[in-house]
């Protein structure tokens, strides 16, 4: 049974933040989506510490088809690829209205296979290294971007902007 983790306002303040910030590196938005993951098991688990959350989640079945053989990646490379811009010059992202050349969807497909040979391992030990080390990137990345955010006056108002994430991964160890 799953809980309904979008009640929690922290997290609803992550979800609108996430899909609407801007100038996210081709590498952070597939990293993005381990963290996304690792924060919903997490808070389905009960918020148990972060080392039995990640050994939780790259343990699960939907860990192995989502992220080494990697269908949740293809599956958001795709929907990146179903908006192309009219004028044929790249990938429109509605929610953050940014768009992604032809190159950045090369990169994405590099980034993929990349992750895919780190966490396509027998070696638990090193999936969870590589796991954690994605959502430590990401989180590093998302915190840089809330502390400039915080101190833009035009975003400090705006029900999203917090100067911290749900998941706390730099701070567990």
């Amino acid at each position: 049974m799953t809980k309904d983790v979008s009640k929690n306002i922290d997290i609803r303040r992550y979800f609108s933040w996430k899909k609407i910030v801007k100038g996210k590196p081709i590498h952070i938005r597939l990293y993005e989506l381990v963290y996304y993951e690792l924060l919903i098991s997490w808070l389905e688990m009960g918020k148990p510490p972060i080392r039995s959350a990640i050994d939780e989640m790259i343990n699960r079945k939907e860990f192995n088809e989502d992220f080494i053989k990697g269908q949740k990646i293809q599956q958001f490379i795709d929907e990146i690829k179903n908006n192309p811009c009219d004028d044929g010059s790249g990938y429109y992202i509605s929610s953050s209205n940014e768009v992604l050349a032809k190159k950045d969807i090369e990169n994405l497909y590099k980034i993929k296979h990349a992750m895919k040979d780190k966490l396509n391992t027998k070696n638990m030990t090193d999936r969870y290294d590589s796991t954690f080390a994605f959502c430590k990137i990401y989180e590093s990345w998302a915190l840089l971007k809330k502390d400039k955010q915080m101190s833009d006056i035009t975003k400090k108002e705006r029900f999203d902007v917090t100067p911290d994430l749900p998941l706390k991964i730099i701070d567990a160890y």
